[in-house]
């Protein structure tokens, strides 16, 4: 028997936790690049895959990006390289007004998923829970923003840590800051390696199980590595969510677009899943044997009131007598019948009880 913690949180009426299969969370986020008609083709998509889900980020104010930020880096998966671009210009390109948002929000729900929203500053906090966001997120940029913490973990009805990029003295004393504001119970706390070109050994997944035995929450997975190839490996660490970028099958290159996952693959997410999840398998295991067990026979032709010695048996399979199992038990009994060589050894043949 497990002696595993099963630490469960409830987001939008649905459970994240090791009993239930893990909720995939596809990401829009800023690949849609402020492109409304793009963003709703998505929505649908995601719907028409069977996504409950849909992630996004409220980034609205450029000006959250000093002006001297200088260059940023990011792998660029169809030139093959790493390249530089101007940090501030890409979040202008990325910015969305909150009343483009709120309409991308209301297609989503109407379409019946419920929303998770990354927020950045006070007032995509107050938007996000004014539009009734089943949880809300703090990106790893905003590790070490304590007022913005503290306020959403007493607003937010679940609560999400990204922990990328950070050292485990920050996510510490992040945990620590959101579980003093109110978030006990309902925090999630997800791992998030680093992305294209990071080789497989970065991705450090171990950390799911570090996470959820240090914080004693569930833990998700925030996924950068190009393809579904961690899907699996999360689940089996523990992960409950499963967060995936999405973009449309053509685009152009762009910071994260490296992971993020073509939109008709979603619904391979989800079938992956729910299969990694599945076969790991709660139920007791239930011994079916098989015509491969093998029983006890007579090694040679044994005569009517042989004691039965070690060299006497031998074993071959299906078990149509007495089973290999319980060897022990015949050391010594009496048989009340003559056997053949070869010959299945049954209860019949001897005298007295050997099943005890």
């Amino acid at each position: 028997m497990s002696d595993r913690i099963e630490y469960e949180i409830s987001i939008a009426g649905r459970q994240a936790g090791h009993r239930h299969p893990p909720l995939f969370w596809p990401d829009i986020d800023i690949y849609f690049r402020r492109d409304e008609k793009l963003a709703l083709s998505l929505i649908d998509q995601l719907a028409d895959a069977g996504c409950a889900f849909l992630k996004a980020a409220v980034l609205q104010r450029p000006d959250l990006c000093l002006p001297e930020a200088g260059d940023i880096e990011f792998y660029d998966h169809l030139a093959g390289k790493t390249v530089s671009r101007d940090y501030r210009s890409i979040i202008e390109s990325h910015c969305v007004p909150l009343p483009a948002m709120r309409r991308l929000l209301v297609a989503a729900r109407n379409r019946g998923m419920s929303i998770v929203l990354s927020v950045y500053d006070a007032e995509g906090l107050a938007f996000a829970i004014d539009e009734g966001a089943a949880a809300i997120k703090i990106p790893s940029s905003n590790i070490t923003h304590h007022s913005l913490i503290k306020s959403a973990a007493r607003t937010a009805p679940a609560l999400v840590l990204d922990t990328g990029r950070s050292t485990f003295e920050e996510i510490d004393r992040a945990v620590a800051w959101a579980k003093a504001s109110g978030a006990e119970g309902k925090l999630l706390v997800q791992h998030s390696p680093p992305g294209p070109p990071a080789p497989a050994r970065e991705f450090r997944m171990g950390y799911l199980r570090r996470f959820t035995e240090s914080y004693g929450c569930p833990v998700g997975l925030s996924d950068h590595h190009a393809g579904l190839d961690m899907a699996a490996v999360g689940v089996a660490l523990g992960a409950c969510v499963f967060e995936k970028g999405v973009v449309a099958s053509k685009c152009e290159a762009g910071l994260d677009i490296a992971h993020a996952l073509p939109v008709e693959a979603a619904g391979d997410a989800l079938r992956k899943l729910h299969d990694a999840w599945e076969s790991l398998g709660n139920a007791p295991r239930v011994e079916s044997g098989g015509v491969d067990r093998m029983g006890c026979i007579a090694a040679r032709a044994l005569s009517a009131g042989t004691k039965l010695a070690r060299d006497d048996i031998s074993f071959a399979f299906p078990a149509k007598g007495v089973g290999a199992e319980r060897i022990e038990d015949l050391i010594g009994a009496p048989l009340q019948t003559d056997l053949k060589a070869g010959e299945p050894i049954s209860e019949r043949d001897l005298a007295g009880d050997v099943s005890q």
